[in-house]
């Protein structure tokens, strides 16, 4: 399967087109793709950069007069336009796409941006963009895709690997493409090309896993009971404050309750966005487990918030334990449970 990154590499030995857009909520790959461009833009002449930075505010007829003015140090040009937010402005965007319609022939422009929705995708100088140029888009790789992402990695940098070293690997990075990237280079320089086994890759590398308060919440809402168990773990041994744990789960299922209630938690609680893919993750839980069963567990998740508040005797990590198995394992029937 050919990545969207690896695409763009095998584009550029065809050729440069004038405007590339690389966007998406991967920061690895996003920063690849633009060094690979670069490289090539290097590679054909275009030996001057100019970085600009686009954000509330920006004046982008910046970039019609970098696009316009004359060069004192060579003929051709990299623009590079680097987006905070996956957002333009009526003004960002008429400068995109008025410059889509004639991009200037010793110019090439890079734009790198955050994944944008799909009514952006839909807009006319996004399509200008795809029209003049070419669209990248990155996403995050699936757990069930990192093993041949690491695999290839690997290749990549002259190593082989048994499938028991490439699971560990995949295991110790949780989805962390970069922690997996840095583990892959410290490999590359203590292997010597040989062929890995687990146990090489346990004695080289620690564990990178990362684990946040939402991607908790956010599995054992999906149902996966052992990574729940696996990332609350490794929030314990990052010392993660338990009430904050706590306070991550009850906001989550009082957001599913609502949408299990036909309700909008945006309206209902102050501050809170709900943006793709997480939406469909906290609506297909809030029909697993249905409003009955979110009451349930919102009031038992409340109770303990209490009992860590008050620094009762009872074990924290115990009590979030049990909390994570009840979110994961409630079937759609509810347990007989009364909290």
């Amino acid at each position: 399967m050919k990545r969207p990154v690896e695409q763009l590499l095998a584009g550029l030995k065809r050729g440069l087109a004038p405007v590339y857009l690389i966007t998406g909520d991967e920061p690895l790959q996003r920063i690849e793709g633009a060094d690979a461009l670069r490289a090539a833009a290097r590679a054909a002449g275009y030996e001057e950069r100019v970085v600009l930075d686009a954000e509330s505010g920006t004046d982008w007829s910046a970039l019609r007069l970098e696009a316009d003015s004359l060069s004192l140090f060579s003929a051709r040009r990299l623009i590079e336009i680097r987006l905070r937010e996956a957002r333009l402005g009526a003004e960002g965007a008429e400068a995109l796409r008025e410059y889509c319609c004639a991009p200037p022939a010793d110019v090439l422009l890079l734009l790198s941006a955050p994944r944008f929705d799909s009514r952006t995708q839909q807009s006319a100088w996004y399509k200008a963009v795809g029209a003049a140029g070419v669209i990248v888009r990155v996403w995050p790789i699936k757990a069930a895709e990192m093993p041949e992402w690491i695999a290839d990695r690997l290749a990549q940098r002259g190593l082989g690997a048994t499938a028991e070293a490439i699971g560990v690997l995949a295991e110790r990075a949780e989805g962390n493409l970069p922690a997996a990237a840095q583990d892959i280079e410290k490999l590359a320089l203590l292997a010597a090309g040989r062929t890995l086994n687990a146990a090489d890759v346990l004695a080289a590398v620690g564990d990178s896993a990362r684990f946040d308060l939402f991607a908790l919440a956010d599995t054992a809402l999906a149902g996966d009971t052992a990574r729940a168990l696996r990332m609350l773990r490794g929030l314990r041994e990052e010392g993660a404050e338990p009430v904050l744990i706590c306070w991550s789960l009850t906001r989550e299922l009082r957001a599913a309750a609502l949408l299990a209630a036909g309700a909008a938690p945006e309206a209902a609680m102050p501050g809170y966005r709900l943006y793709p893919p997480r939406d469909g993750l906290l609506r297909a839980a809030a029909q697993r487990l249905g409003g009955r069963n979110l009451r349930k567990l919102l009031r038992h998740a409340i109770g303990i918030d209490q009992v860590l508040k008050i620094a009762a005797t009872r074990d924290p990590w115990v009590e979030l334990t049990g909390l994570c198995l009840l979110i994961a394992r409630t079937p759609s029937g509810g347990w007989a449970w009364t909290h």
